[in-house]
């Protein structure tokens, strides 16, 4: 398969999962799950094997993880002043 098929069918998966509109909006959480994974080089590869799931939900813990980082910082850095200026306030 070319790199254009390759392209065209992922393209053609995620086209078909939308239109499914009665699997797709009936559900509360509006999660698409598709059962394949495009490579970094563009191929396609069907997603079956426990170990392909095992690979996509390090990606999606990592991703999940450095949002989680992300958010907590900049919380902290916005909020932490404050809290501890409440905090020595009321020990008084």
């Amino acid at each position: 398969m070319s790199d254009n098929e390759s392209i065209k069918d992922t393209l053609d998966v995620i086209r078909r999962a939308l239109e499914d509109e009665t699997e797709f909006s009936k559900k509360n959480d509006n999660v698409l799950m598709l059962n394949k994974k495009v490579n970094d080089d563009g191929t396609v590869n069907l997603l079956n094997q426990s170990e392909d799931f095992n690979e996509v939900n390090k990606v999606i813990d990592k991703k999940l993880s450095d949002l989680l980082e992300k958010k907590m910082n900049s919380m902290l850095e916005s909020k932490l002043p404050q809290i501890l200026d409440n905090y020595f306030k009321n020990k008084k």
